[in-house]
């Protein structure tokens, strides 16, 4: 079968090759990728600058967002059957410790994760734990539901909080999970959503402009937080969402949320500088979000069931597996928002 491969440490280093389908064991499937997309994590690992709780093993087929049907099922596997929609969780739990058995695979010590500590979904097949994929109703596109992975984190953000009818919204950073929660601020019935990027990012801030957002802002341009204090009659905002990776989207959440505002950080910014006495005395609800396990799969699921958030929204290219570090230098330069590669002619 044909699969993207990192095939070695260092920027690049990223081949179509030629390797065998996986054999599966007892316990797994062999899923048949449909679509899959191309995450900001992938480029991470092309340029070699992904900070993860391990290093990432080479050789290594990358990916792990994507949607196929059940090719092949272990003899242990009773949950799916040949031919089944399913989409894939990205995130492996051990299922025996303390966080594991309290639905909080993403803190488990000993997790596995799809296309980043084992072969992903750059590839015509992949094999899967059973317990690890989530079958799909019929007539959902597979343009939406390989970004299942995507939209299982914003369902994870919404399990920790709530968007009301009429608050103010800031979004920091227009990347694909921004723009995403962007969709779901909107469909929660969010009064204003504000969306903030830098420079390099006008294509996605037109984009996010588009799927309704009622002001964007380049911080590069302008004192973004009297922005936003301007646009809310100087209140500030009611919800924030970082999704950037820096630090100083870290310290501009701190500074535009109003007294008692819900702050959610998603980025991967390794520190960062804030008022900490400031953040006490304005008593924000402070939660920290990474990654979604199988609940937040199926509850994104319902999303796309509704039409009211679709990841599709997001593609801004398409491309065959052939195509892959085109793809790459797209996500790079971020003149993408989602990259999808469509597998139908695999």
């Amino acid at each position: 079968m044909k699969a993207v491969v990192k095939v070695k440490e260092g920027p690049g280093n990223l081949a179509l090759l030629d390797v065998p389908v996986p054999e599966i064991k007892p316990h797994e499937v062999l899923v048949k990728i449909r679509g899959t997309g191309l995450c900001g994590t992938d480029a991470l690992i092309y340029n070699w600058t992904y900070r993860g709780k391990a290093p990432v093993p080479t050789p290594i087929i990358l990916g792990h967002e994507a949607a196929g049907e059940i090719a092949e099922i272990g003899a242990a596997v009773k949950n799916v059957k040949v031919g089944d929609r399913v989409a894939l969780d990205a995130l492996i739990g051990c299922g025996q410790c303390y966080y594991c058995r309290r639905g909080r695979a993403f803190n488990c010590p000993d997790w596995a994760h799809l296309g980043i500590s084992y072969d992903g979904t750059f590839a015509e097949y992949v094999a899967q734990p059973g317990t690890g994929v989530r079958t799909l109703p019929d007539g959902l596109a597979w343009e939406d539901t390989a970004f299942l992975e995507l939209a299982a984190c914003a369902a994870h953000t919404m399990e920790r909080i709530t968007i009301q009818a009429g608050d103010r919204v800031v979004i920091i950073g227009p990347g694909p999970l921004g723009i995403l929660h962007l969709m779901i601020a909107k469909s929660a019935g969010a009064w204003q959503v504000i969306v903030i990027g830098t420079d390099g990012d006008d294509q996605r801030l037109e984009l996010a402009k588009k799927l309704g957002a009622d002001l964007v802002l380049n911080e590069s341009e302008l004192d973004e937080v009297g922005a936003v204090r301007d646009f809310t009659g100087g209140l500030g905002a009611d919800v924030v969402i970082e999704t950037a990776n820096t630090p100083r989207a870290v310290g501009t959440a701190f500074r535009i949320g109003r007294s008692g505002a819900t702050l959610v950080f998603m980025g991967f910014a390794k520190s960062a500088q804030y008022d900490h006495l400031a953040a006490v005395r304005n008593c924000f609800n402070v939660q920290y979000v990474l990654g979604g396990v199988g609940r937040h799969v199926e509850k994104a699921i319902h999303w796309i069931e509704s039409g009211k958030v679709l990841p599709s929204r997001l593609i801004t290219h398409r491309i065959t597996l052939d195509e892959a570090e085109k793809g790459f230098d797209e996500m790079v330069s971020r003149r993408a928002t989602k990259v999808f590669i469509n597998m139908e002619g695999a």
